[in-house]
């Protein structure tokens, strides 16, 4: 049972490699519903044999596949590739009973517990590849999709439901206070862990679709662009920082803002690490940033089908005009405390670190001072 104990005890681990490899679909979905809605008008889906239908209904199949693929990853990661056939399966059945992307994080422990116990099983050596094939895949395809399908589906529907209610319910009041704690906490690890943990929840929300429209509803998809305004304001910040006040930048530094300021626009926020890290100014400028953005695009009730910062999310963006304005007044926000507090540049890396200097780890560990 030690080898259960160590898949939730590394249950993190599971879950980001299942959104890793999950990104790319939503990213592609999301673009598509959004080129469907820029090229077909406002009801895509009324029009058949039109481009815009084309794209509209290709990329609702990619939203689509989210559960599936969720619940089929999350397996791979804990058993292999034994557990992606029934993680798909009952990844389909999660979202078609209702429960959507949590439902595919929960089938995807499932089957990945599931199918790791039964590879402890002993079987004749003649029988192996016909237990492996066949008698592990279908038994946890199974037992998951009844599980699913009566107990879990239900519960999970419920549940998602109610969090949508909450988010309508909301007035512009709450909203705004919702989007400064999206824009704080979100943006504290710049991309990584809490960031996507908040990522997580608006795609649980995303999962479900107006029948109206065909879309995410509103709520989930106001949500996702607070989540993923994220992820372009902090190498934005860092990137005009450097070129409103080079002189407080060592050159390095400048060279990583450079890049950081591109990658901002792509949505890829990893660019602003090396800095933010690096600088407790510069990180409180990110985090301000944010903060400032993702209130303004709460204010303006701006959403997004698409599951990417950046360029790459304005074609699904109800807003797209109102949801620039707002980020560059968080990337102007943020860069000017930058100007204003950072008074002295930093030594260069190179000269900070001997590249030959031994490294002693000792078993108590030595006193590490993170710079925050």
């Amino acid at each position: 049972m030690s080898e259960v104990f160590d898949v939730f005890k590394n249950a993190k681990k599971h879950v980001l490699a299942g959104i890793s490899y999950l990104i790319p679909v939503i990213v592609v979905g999301g673009i598509c519903c959004g080129l469907g809605v820029a090229i077909g008008g406002t009801a895509p889906w009324e029009t058949p044999d039109t481009l815009g239908y084309f794209f509209f209904m290709l990329g609702k199949k990619g939203l689509n596949l989210m559960p599936a693929v969720m619940a089929a990853f999350i397996g791979y990661s804990i058993a292999d590739k034994g557990a992606i056939a029934p993680g798909l399966i009952i990844g389909q059945v999660s979202q078609e009973c209702g429960a959507g992307f949590l439902g595919g994080i929960v089938a995807g422990f499932y089957v990945g517990v599931i199918t790791l116990l039964m590879k402890k099983v002993k079987v004749n050596k003649n029988f192996s590849a016909l237990w492996a094939i066949i008698v592990i895949p279908t038994v946890a395809s199974v037992t998951g999709a009844y599980l699913m399908q009566v107990t879990l589906g239900p519960a999970i529907t419920a549940i998602t439901n109610y969090m949508i209610s909450f988010m309508d319910g909301l007035g512009v009041g709450s909203m705004v206070l919702v989007g400064a704690i999206i824009g704080f906490f979100g943006s504290l690890d710049f991309g990584l862990f809490m960031n996507k943990a908040f990522g997580s929840v608006a795609l649980a929300m995303m999962s479900t679709i107006d029948p109206a429209t065909g879309l995410p509803v509103m709520a989930a998809q106001r949500l996702k662009l607070l989540v993923v305004s994220t992820a372009a304001i902090s190498p934005l910040v860092c990137c005009l920082a450097r070129y409103l006040k080079p002189s407080v930048f060592n050159e390095e530094e400048k060279e990583a803002a450079t890049a950081a300021g591109f990658m901002g626009l792509f949505g890829i926020t990893e660019g602003a690490i090396p800095l933010g890290f690096s600088d407790k100014i510069i990180y409180a400028g990110c985090v301000l940033g944010n903060v400032v953005a993702c209130i303004g695009v709460a204010i303006i009730g701006a959403g997004s089908i698409v599951n990417w910062g950046g360029i790459p999310n304005l074609p699904g963006n109800t807003n797209p005009v109102g949801t620039v304005i707002c980020w560059l007044i968080g990337v102007v926000v943020g860069a000017m405390f930058v100007v204003f507090f950072k008074k002295t540049k930093n030594s260069e890396l190179t000269a900070a670190v001997d590249p030959d200097a031994e490294l002693k780890v000792t078993q108590q560990g030595d006193e590490i001072d993170i710079d925050l």
